[in-house]
């Protein structure tokens, strides 16, 4: 075995030595070394050896420089061709640059919105550790899923269970009733107050500037202001330990943090002490009401304290609970604002579904973008033919042929890149309009966005490039210079299959946009069980309620007032949960939604009695007993009670039942109405009469001149109630706010959309320009022979046509796969019908044929002289 030089010789002449030359150096060296050492000693062969390499290190440095030189030389040389070709084909490169452009901009704004929406509560401190405590009311009639959790709840969890570190209830008063604030003459109404207990800062990090978040919330009525609500009331004034008035009770200002981050799963105005509320002083299970937030120690497994809390509430309930069982689920903080399953959360979230379809879309149209490209380049293979040629006749291999043009694509990206930028600062502001976000261009100097802006440019120029830099690299210079080049079928077998691939994509987004529009009219025109149509709604406290029917009185001697009701909630969100004990017809009680109504309200809302009767004033009269055990109730059902109790309605009317301790009986039955967004079954629902829940007033108005109607109505307001403001919010505004999501989604959906055809055009534009060039001598004889300009036409765009309907059949049953996936999460949907499906094809047909048009009728209606007169 030869002996060999030791590892720091080889390295030194790696260090001096050019690349290409280094196999052939270190070769000698290691016969020289080999050969010195068998003659004498490895000593002598080592010192030998190094003097070798200094020897030669002066030649082999210069040729280092030399070979450097003459690499950074050809990337310059590169760079140059590139810009050359860009200038001298400038109408290629516009539609390319632009088509990648548009398809990275689309990318970077739906980027920006994706990671918005992911960034989601990761702004607290330890926002891993943090989990809401979700609760389940699991029975045979059903299941009910809510946020809110007895009061009891929380101070069980941390006796029980050690790593539970931290901790807080909240109670959202806003989602009931919102209050009314008044500072001097000034009142205002807001519907976000909370009340929190004091650890709320040591479980969330909301930054606090003046005050001390550890006793902020400690002593009853004390208030935290955010610094928009502080400016609000106080203007340049110091707010600390001012007061505000709150419903008529004066609460003192003991803290201000900065606003709400805009990606946070609630946003609040005031925080109030937790203990102002009577719930502070004892633990109660018997009702949920209240958020609660706890924070685990680092590593703890959450499912071990949700067995531990099923245990402790069924030794505590026990037989209480009957067949009904309460689960409690801890969600971790981040996952709130796109996975929750509540239906009516705190305040409206996003879906992480139309996150993955929004992030879909970007992905399609960016794929569209780089096949323009990818089609455009190769189709110009027989123009860059001979520089290919050529170049690898004077030496160029095909590694460095392949080089230049992937150095094409990445000039082209990156200029691509810049004019995305500028496309999403002119568009940025739309873009909010359109998804209710507030995103700035600072936003694009986050460390993500520009991570992923550099990884994008890396795979754009490499999808992009690489199978052009491939295809024209792989050319023959000895055919090409003979002349005799043609284009491979292979070549125009990929350019069709990427021209019905971007297509399909196009049908694709043009079908869902269709869809998701068909849903939304839906359930917009849908007959819900009420007229929500020209209501306006008030919220009220104790005052309007004792007073309501003086209220009722004086506002409907107005002609233009066709109705005043009150009640606990609207009916478009219906969200109160009860039990139903009915003795006799079901061994345990059935869960229900509940609202408490006036007499009226069934009428004044355009709900239809069955049978049985309306509420009337003995059924007031009795429910107003100051002996809560003397009181009898009125209850009127829809037949979703009686399906899950399996009765029919002649038997239910007078029937005696419990309502969560209420004593009474059934006087009626009403149709069953949608009492919540069509993405859920209707429930079954309760109508009583309780004055001390009432929180909404109703005034349903004369649609003749509403601006005139609603100013009447507001002085008549302020002269009957002088102590709070004349706020109101139509209840089809309500209505149309549970579906802003979709709403959203189908504008995306129809926007870029919209963007796909155009790239996709782009692309179709430029490969009918090439392929009207490469025609021009045929179509110059057809048309000596005779042929007409529409006949020419049609030869020309038939072949686009067939790629065109082939995208179709490609894309129409996945599409309607999917679509079908989507509606499947709605309990009440359309169909998708033959509509959506046939639009698509016609539209794109369209889009297509014109595009084709342009240049096709241009290339036939030319003088064939012109084309003809060289041959």
């Amino acid at each position: 075995m030869y002996a060999t030089p030791p590892k720091w010789m080889i390295k030194c002449l790696e260090a001096v030595c050019p690349e290409s030359l280094l196999d052939e150096v270190e070769g000698d060296l290691f016969e020289y070394y080999a050969c010195l050492q068998k003659k004498k000693s490895e000593v002598h062969a080592n010192r030998k050896a190094f003097f070798f390499i200094l020897r030669s290190a002066p030649r082999l440095l210069f040729k280092k420089k030399i070979h450097q030189s003459t690499t950074i030389d050809m990337l310059r040389n590169y760079i140059i061709i590139t810009l050359r070709n860009i200038k001298r084909q400038l109408g290629y490169s516009l539609v390319n640059i632009l088509g990648l452009a548009v398809g990275l901009a689309c990318c970077i704004l739906i980027g920006l919105y994706v990671e918005e929406e992911l960034s989601y509560d990761k702004f607290h401190k330890d926002s891993e550790n943090i989990y809401r405590v979700n609760l389940t009311f699991d029975s045979p009639q059903g299941t009910r899923k809510t946020y809110t959790t007895p009061s009891a709840l929380l101070p069980t969890l941390q006796r029980e269970f050690n790593n539970v570190t931290d901790g807080f209830r909240m109670l959202d008063v806003g989602s009931f009733s919102p209050v009314i604030v008044q500072k001097g003459a000034n009142k205002y109404k807001e519907d976000r107050f909370f009340y929190a207990d004091s650890t709320f800062f040591d479980v969330f990090s909301f930054k606090v500037i003046s005050g001390n978040p550890e006793k902020s919330l400690v002593d009853p009525k004390s208030l935290v202001l955010t610094s928009y609500t502080a400016q609000k009331y106080f203007g340049d004034e110091d707010p600390m330990n001012q007061t505000l008035r709150v419903d008529g009770t004066d609460y003192t200002v003991t803290a201000i943090v900065e606003d709400v981050p805009a990606n946070s799963h609630f946003q609040f105005d005031f925080l109030s002490s937790f203990s102002t509320l009577s719930a502070s002083k004892k633990e109660i299970w018997g009702s949920a009401n209240y958020a609660t937030y706890i924070k685990l120690s680092p590593g703890s497994n959450p499912e071990n304290i949700e067995t531990g809390i099923r245990q402790k509430v069924a030794e505590t309930l026990g037989e209480s609970l009957g067949d009904m069982q309460l689960i409690f689920d801890l969600v971790p903080l981040t996952d709130i604002h796109l996975r929750s399953e509540i239906p009516n959360e705190m305040q409206p979230q996003n879906s992480i579904t139309y996150i993955y379809m929004i992030s879909m879309i970007g992905l399609l149209i960016l794929i569209i973008a780089c096949i323009n490209y990818m089609n455009l380049a190769t189709a110009r293979s027989v123009e860059r033919a001979r520089e290919v040629g050529m170049r690898k006749v004077l030496g160029a291999i095909r590694k460095q042929v392949f080089y230049q043009f992937m150095g094409e694509s990445a000039v082209i990206t990156a200029l691509a890149i810049l004019a995305a930028l500028v496309i999403v600062s002119l568009t940025l502001s739309p873009f909010n309009a359109l998804t209710g976000k507030a995103l700035t261009i600072a936003d694009l100097a986050n460390l993500p966005v520009i991570v992923g802006l550099f990884l994008t440019f890396l795979l754009v120029s490499f999808i992009a490039g690489a199978y052009p830099a491939l295809s024209l690299s792989s050319f023959a210079p000895s055919g090409i210079l003979k002349g005799n080049f043609k284009r491979s079928k292979t070549g125009n077998t990929m350019r069709q299959v990427l021209v019905v691939f971007q297509f399909s994509i196009s049908i694709f987004l043009i079908i869902g946009t269709m869809v998701v529009i068909k849903q939304l009219d839906y359930a917009k025109t849908k007959k819900l069980g009420y007229n929500k149509d020209n209501v306006i709604v008030l919220p009220t406290d104790k005052n309007v309620n004792e007073n309501f029917q003086t209220i009722k009185s004086e506002l409907e001697r107005r002609e233009d007032v066709l109705g005043v009701s009150i009640a606990s909630e609207t009916p478009v969100n219906v969200s109160g949960g009860y039990s139903l004990d009915v003795p006799g017809i079901i061994e345990n009680a059935i869960s229900v939604n509940a609202v408490t109504v006036d007499k009226q309200f069934i009428e004044n809302m355009d709900i239809q009695l069955r049978s049985g009767r309306h509420f009337n004033d003995t059924d007031l009269k009795l429910v107003s007993k100051e002996n809560w055990e003397a009181r009898e109730y009125a209850f009127i059902v829809n037949q979703q009670v009686l399906a899950a109790l399996l009765i029919d309605e002649e038997r239910i009317l007078g029937q005696p039942v419990n309502l969560n301790g209420r004593e009474g009986e059934i006087v009626g039955v009403i149709e069953d109405f949608h009492s919540t967004s069509i993405h859920r079954k209707i429930t079954p629902m309760v109508f009583f009469i309780e004055p001390a829940q009432y929180n909404k007033l109703f005034i349903r108005i004369n649609t003749d001149n509403m601006q005139k109607s609603l100013l009447a109505i507001e002085d008549k307001w302020n002269a009957i109630v002088p102590d709070r403001p004349f706020v109101f919010e139509f209840m089809d505004d309500e209505y149309d706010a549970m579906y802003r999501s979709e709403e959203r989604l189908s504008n995306v959906f129809g926007i870029f959309a919209g963007l796909a055809i155009i790239i996709a055009c782009l692309g179709l534009f430029g490969l009918v320009s090439f392929a009207v060039e490469q025609r021009n001598k045929e179509i110059g004889v057809r048309k000596v022979l005779g042929a007409s300009v529409a006949g020419l036409f049609f030869l020309i765009s038939k072949d686009f046509s067939k790629l065109v309907l082939i995208a179709f059949i490609v894309a129409a049953p996945l599409a309607y796969w999917l679509m079908q996936e989507w509606l499947a999460d709605f309990e009440y949907r359309t169909t998708i019908g033959v509509f959506p499906i046939v639009f698509a094809v016609v539209l794109a047909l369209v889009i297509a044929m014109l595009t084709v048009s342009c240049q096709s009728i241009k290339a036939a209606m030319t003088n064939p002289v012109e084309t003809l007169r060289s041959e």
